[in-house]
């Protein structure tokens, strides 16, 4: 007689004939077990890393991360420790932007913190990878343009304000929770140029008074 659990374990022996290759791949699929439903349980070796977060970290592994989302693997899936996190942190850190376009794309909380309170934006900021950086801005930030700032005394900046600006970029990204259902704070990132990984400025928008503009 079957077992009435909807759950069926399966023993997967070799990985599915489509990802046959490298030892790599064998290694993450022969590390998961299958359910009835044909998806991949959340397998963890000694460290703590599911196959998808071992799959995001190598650039090589793309397509076995696309296959193992595919298959039901948690985007989300948390890996504890310092240095640690989600896949999407895993891929931050290594400065792999397809790799982290691709949890993005399928529903990852691009504001989980990991056990160093960073985001995975935190880590592509401490990291040096812009390119990471603009990636998972465009996916979270609520605004994004390039703005003339003004600088200099403010005497200059009354008589000859052409002289006295540049050209920035600027982001309003959410901040202070974990989950986007939740309420958020939002703080306003100025950066000199796209090539630049580390803002400018930070400023927290819940702490600044702003006064509106008058056009008259």
């Amino acid at each position: 007689m079957m077992p009435s659990s909807d759950r069926m374990s399966l023993p997967v022996s070799d990985p599915p004939p489509q990802q046959k290759g490298g030892a790599d791949e064998q290694r993450l699929f022969k590390g998961s077990t299958m359910t009835s439903g044909g998806a991949y349980d959340a397998w963890m070796d000694k460290e703590g890393k599911t196959p998808l977060i071992l799959a995001s970290m190598s650039p090589q592994l793309y397509d076995v991360a696309k296959t193992l989302i595919k298959l039901g693997a948690n985007v989300n899936a948390y890996r504890p420790g310092r240095h640690a996190g989600t896949p999407l942190h895993h891929a931050a850190k290594r400065g792999l932007e397809q790799m982290v376009k691709l949890p993005l794309s399928h529903g990852a909380n691009a504001l989980v913190m990991n056990d160093d309170c960073q985001t995975a934006l935190h880590v592509a900021r401490l990291k040096g990878y812009s390119n990471v950086e603009r990636a998972i801005e465009n996916h979270i930030c609520l605004f994004s343009r390039w703005l003339q700032e003004l600088y200099g005394p403010g005497f200059l900046e009354l008589l000859a304000p052409q002289l006295l600006s540049r050209k920035v970029w600027v982001v309003i990204l959410p901040c202070g929770a974990r989950k986007l259902t939740k309420p958020f704070k939002l703080e306003l990132a100025i950066y000199s140029g796209l090539q630049d990984a580390k803002p400018q400025s930070l400023l927290p928008l819940w702490k600044v008074n702003m006064d509106e503009p008058n056009f008259n």
